[in-house]
């Protein structure tokens, strides 16, 4: 198995967005699948998954992330931090939610 370089951990805030069942819905969906063909025939996507909602938040310090949930994460080989940039920037959801771009330590 290759070893990811970076992490994308994509979220959205509950109420934007495409909505279940809907034509917008399928669409981008679409372009998820698109996204994720073309990062392994790159040979960038290690894996992907799709998230359900976290059950329990330990810990004392609050998320980060506000009220954005987080939905899925992508494991990616890239040669830099500039090139998980490229890679999140087509991330379709990015007009009512976030990609945050993790390096991961050697």
């Amino acid at each position: 198995m290759t070893t990811p370089t970076h992490l994308l951990v994509h979220r959205y805030t509950p109420g934007t967005g495409p909505q279940e069942g809907t034509p917008e819905l399928d669409a981008e969906m679409k372009v998820w699948a698109r996204i994720d063909a073309d990062l392994r025939k790159a040979g960038q996507l290690v894996e992907g998954w799709a998230l359900n909602t976290a059950t329990a938040t330990l810990g004392a310090v609050e998320s980060n992330s506000g009220t954005q949930v987080t939905f899925a994460v992508h494991a990616i080989v890239v040669d830099s931090d500039d090139a998980a940039e490229q890679v999140a920037a087509d991330m379709p959801h990015l007009s009512y939610g976030s990609t945050t771009i993790h390096p991961l330590m050697d």
